[in-house]
């Protein structure tokens, strides 16, 4: 099935833009010219591991999307659901407050040939499941080690605390906008006809259908997975080994650099505090935010190595993933997509 007209425009403009956007932040920054040198100066083991902790972040939301799609009767390969995967984090990373990777992930997932209101429902559900875990982990981890922390940040904490809070206002929000069906049908309807008065929505009433078709699907899907415990908590495991893989990094980094003295759970924890402090800068990948918060939050324990562990820790969680999803945008996402199997959907028809 050929794409229409103004999917090939919006699929350039998509790829233009995004080349753009990841230039003007490789070429606004100078740590690049420095992470060459640095890596020779790392244990290949330690940074090896650094490298597959990453990926197994983006793996982890692979399956977790797969896990969603399947009892609707989706069969998705695991290289294409880590496609997704990063085409989220990729987008996430590239707009204002990681607010672009959700809603790309649901075109792709719909040029893939799986219905709007399924993908939705699915991505939205990835989101409510990531922050809820990454809150708990975070606020458990600080209890636990409640005196080292107090030691290493203490007078940051009312930092952390409205990062934490902005993080678990996710999972409100989330629940807000997915059950008040109401708010979300007028809202919709309100930019249709706003479409309508632009003359960019032709067809009105087909707009209206299908919105209303895809609400009712990704609430009809949501329900069902609120009713499965078994399907919940599986999400709660992925989420959270998910987190556990993202917030390794700065772990492994301090092993590559051969440093020793503190407890990795201790490094595990300043990393959880750090994450939700810095996160949601309104940037693009929240450039600034995290390099300044990085040195602030560990200064006390990768000492004067800080600067050197902040670039390679940069470049394994953030320009690699902009290297990487820049080219696939440019040479995947511009190709028409594997229709996504739903033999098994049919089957039971």
């Amino acid at each position: 099935m050929k794409q229409s007209k103004w999917s090939r425009i919006f699929n350039a403009a998509v790829i233009m833009l995004s080349v753009a956007v990841v230039g003007w932040i490789l070429l606004s920054t100078d740590d690049l010219s420095r992470v060459g040198e640095a890596l020779t100066h790392l244990h290949p083991g330690w940074l090896a591991a650094a490298f597959l902790s990453y990926g197994g972040y983006l793996l982890c939301e692979g399956l977790g999307l797969m896990a969603l799609l399947r009892p609707h009767g989706y069969r998705m390969r695991a290289a294409d659901a880590v496609h997704l995967s990063l085409i989220g984090v990729f987008y996430g990373y590239i707009t204002p407050g990681y607010t672009g990777g959700q809603p790309m992930q649901v075109y792709h997932m719909v040029r893939r040939k799986i219905d709007a209101g399924v993908s939705l429902s699915c991505v939205a559900a990835r989101h409510f499941f990531n922050h809820l875990t990454i809150t708990g982990m975070t606020l458990l981890l600080w209890a636990l080690n409640a005196s080292f922390a107090s030691t290493q940040v203490g007078h940051l904490t009312a930092l952390i605390v409205i990062g934490l809070v902005m993080t678990f206002a996710n999972v409100p929000i989330t629940l807000a906008v997915v059950l008040n069906r109401p708010l979300v049908e007028r809202l919709v309807m309100w930019f249709i006809r706003l479409m309508e008065r632009w003359r960019i929505c032709r067809h009105p009433d087909r707009w209206r259908e299908r919105a209303v078709h895809t609400m009712d699907e990704c609430q009809q899907a949501l329900t069902a997975l609120a009713r499965s415990p078994g399907r919940v908590l599986l999400q709660l495991v992925i989420s959270s080994v998910q987190g556990l893989c993202l917030m390794a990094a700065p772990c492994l980094v301090y092993k590559a650099l051969g440093l020793s003295g503190t407890a990795w759970y201790h490094v595990l924890t300043i990393s959880f505090l750090l994450f939700v402090s810095a996160s949601y800068a309104p940037l693009p990948g929240a450039t600034g935010a995290q390099e300044g918060g990085f040195v602030v939050f560990f200064a006390g324990i990768f000492g004067e190595h800080a600067p050197v562990g902040l670039l390679i820790w940069r470049f394994v969680t953030f320009y690699l993933c902009l290297l990487i999803g820049c080219a696939d945008t440019v040479f995947i996402s511009s190709r028409e997509p594997r229709p996504c199997a739903r033999a098994a959907m049919e089957e039971k028809v």
